[in-house]
This record gives structure tokens, C-alpha cells and sequence, in this order.
């Protein structure tokens, strides 16, 4: 790569999403870093994806600072735990929040990012789902449906978007902290993954690595679980 190339990774104060920023960095990219909390992080602006006005303050900041914008990832998200037994605790706001964050989210990015990547002969949309919008199975029902929905829509861009390309990774079990399980929840998903351990951020960042450098792939959802949906 002659040009060093520029990654917004969204939701990347910590977990997965911070894994991918370092990685791009670690190989010579110049990274911007979101979150909605403070850090002392550089390249880091705080921002709410859910909202159009910040993602345009975000877009403000990477047009008064950086030659360009080339790799989006949209890799913030939100969840609680909900048993899916326990359909009555999924409150409205609850869904509300899960939407706004993981469907609207990663589409106004698309939207308010979309001219500046087009300037980019390298540009790629890089979405983190999960393997629960395959299979129905994960925190609450409302994040299984806004990642089956994120698959979705990483498939409508791709073909809308080209030559822009549009992937999605879909990660298993991933020890992140990002939602509080019940004692054991991790233990017995390990036990029936055939890889036998619960994935580390590395290696969802090491995949989207790989997608930067694959040049000849879009449209898929690339699933990252040591097997656990065998």
C-alpha cells in the first residue's frame, strides 16, 4: 500500500472493536477511534452512533484532520442479557436502544461516510455482527434480530456500493465483557465449541486484517466462532 490509509472504527474505546483499531495501526494505517465514554485514547472522538448530528461531528473531525476516509468499520453495539423465555423483560426501551445502536447505527454511518469513501480506490465497509443473527441464539432477541438484520444490510450494500466493498464478521463467543452472562453461560458454550476455548478480540481483528488485504471479496459475513455453530 503506497497511500497510508485511513480506518474509522466505531465502538473501539475497548473489546473487539479496539483490537481491530490497534491492528490497522500496528500495520500502518492511521486510525480513528469511537466510543461514547472519554479516553484518553488518541485519534479518539466521542460520539454516539445513533445520532446523525454526532456521526457529522465525527465526519467533521476526520475532514479537518486526515486526507480522507478509507475503511469504515462499524463495529459499535449494544445488548443486555434477556432469557428468551423471559419475552416480557425485553422493555421497549431496551429494543429501542438495541436498534438504534446496531441497525441505525452502522447505516447512517454508511450514509454520512459514503462520499468521502468513494474518493478512496480501497475503500471497504467492514461490519461486526455476530453468529447469533444466524442462529437466534444470544443476549436477548432483539440483539439476535438487529445482527441478522446487519447481515442484511452488509449484503444490500455490497451489491448497492460496489466497487465499495462490504463485508460482515460474525463472532461466537468472544471474552470481551461486553454482556454480563449468567455463572456458566461461557464455561458450557466453550464445551460445545469444537475448537474448545471462547474466542479473544485478536482474532476477529486478525480476520478483518485479513479482509483489507483480500481484494476480491464482498457481499459475505464471515463467521469467527471455533465452530460453535457446526
Amino acid at each position: 500500500m503506497n497511500k497510508k490509509l485511513t480506518a474509522l472504527v466505531t465502538g473501539s474505546n475497548k473489546g473487539i472493536g479496539k483490537a481491530i483499531a490497534d491492528k490497522f495501526e500496528e500495520n500502518g494505517f492511521e486510525v480513528i477511534r469511537n466510543g461514547i465514554s472519554d479516553s484518553n485514547q488518541k485519534n479518539y472522538i466521542s460520539a454516539d452512533v445513533s445520532d446523525k448530528q454526532q456521526i457529522l461531528k465525527i465526519k467533521k473531525y476526520i475532514t479537518n484532520n486526515y486526507s480522507g476516509l478509507d475503511i469504515l468499520v462499524n463495529n459499535a453495539a449494544y445488548t443486555k442479557y434477556v432469557q428468551h423465555e423471559n419475552l416480557n423483560e425485553l422493555s421497549e426501551d431496551l429494543i429501542n436502544k438495541i436498534l438504534d445502536i446496531n441497525i441505525k447505527g452502522p447505516i447512517y454511518c454508511s450514509q454520512i461516510f459514503l462520499d468521502l469513501l468513494k474518493q478512496s480506490s480501497e475503500a471497504q465497509i467492514i461490519n461486526i455482527a455476530s453468529i447469533a443473527g444466524l442462529t437466534g441464539q444470544g443476549s436477548n432477541i432483539a440483539y439476535c434480530a438487529s445482527k441478522a438484520a446487519l447481515i442484511n444490510i452488509t449484503k444490500s450494500l455490497a451489491r448497492s456500493l460496489a466497487p465499495i466493498r462490504v463485508n460482515a464478521i460474525s463472532p461466537g463467543m468472544i471474552e470481551t465483557g461486553f454482556v454480563k452472562f449468567p455463572d456458566g453461560y461461557t464455561e458450557n458454550t466453550v464445551l460445545k465449541t469444537p475448537l474448545n476455548r471462547s474466542g479473544q478480540p485478536i482474532d476477529i481483528a486478525e480476520v478483518a486484517w485479513s479482509l483489507i488485504k483480500s481484494k476480491f471479496i464482498t457481499g459475505e459475513n464471515i463467521v469467527v466462532d471455533g465452530g460453535l455453530i457446526l
